[in-house]
């Protein structure tokens, strides 16, 4: 059986006044020994750029998103990162690694890729994603996803400055704290700039009569634009 291409999503709003401290230790040590363990394909970290979509907004969407691509869900479970976790419980209470769970809107997630299905990893190359995480009915499942693969990704993909995406779908229970939240399904949106949002094209190929009845029943958790700032 052919194992599904993983995403670990991380979320966070770190203190402003440790701002800088923390995003040194998150680039130069916890990234460095993620990347360090078998399966873990590229760590990517995103900052919010506020100001360009309007409605509907999310109250709840943090400042700091991090994605980490993986061959397999498994990998998380593997001895090599099950021994990293163990060693970094095992640092002082006022370590980072205990401090980042406390931070206000933490969640930890891992997610499979639904969409494309399987193929050579390519680590994206664009600064900017637009990422919409929804809860869809029980029920309800089966026409989200055909509306999702057979129209709206390609209508959205015809706009000028959208150039990929990828869809994933939940599949172990989150941690959460402190507000922290995460959706059912996760969309990445690789777009050339935050400016693909704000032109016509796009408002006329988000909407549709399928498109209305669609967002009548599921709920948007995070609709946010996010600007790379590691690497």
């Amino acid at each position: 059986m052919v194992q599904k291409r993983a995403l670990l999503l991380v979320r966070m709003d770190p203190p402003e006044s440790k701002v800088r401290e923390f995003n040194d230790w998150y680039n130069n040590t916890h990234v460095v020994a993620r990347l360090a363990m078998p399966g873990f394909l590229s760590a990517r970290r995103f900052i919010k750029i506020n100001g360009i979509l309007k409605a509907p907004l999310i109250a709840d969407d943090t400042e700091y998103l991090a994605l980490y691509d993986l061959t397999s869900v498994k990998i998380l479970r593997d001895k090599p990162y099950q021994e990293l976790r163990d060693k970094e419980a095992a640092l002082p209470p006022d370590s980072y690694e205990t401090l980042i769970r406390q931070m206000p809107k933490f969640a930890r997630a891992t997610y499979e890729q639904i969409y494309p299905d399987n193929e050579k990893y390519i680590i994206p190359r664009t600064r900017v994603i637009f990422v919409v995480g929804h809860e869809v009915p029980q029920n309800r499942h089966q026409e989200f996803n055909a509306w999702y693969d057979t129209e709206h990704i390609p209508a959205l993909l015809s706009v000028p400055g959208f150039l990929s995406v990828r869809r994933f779908k939940l599949v172990e229970r989150p941690i959460v704290n402190r507000g922290g939240s995460v959706p059912q399904y996760f969309t990445i949106w690789d777009i050339e700039d935050e400016n693909a949002l704000a032109s016509s094209a796009f408002q006329k190929a988000a909407n549709s009569r399928w498109s209305d009845w669609v967002r009548s029943w599921y709920t948007r958790k995070i609709r946010s634009l996010y600007r790379c700032v590691f690497p």
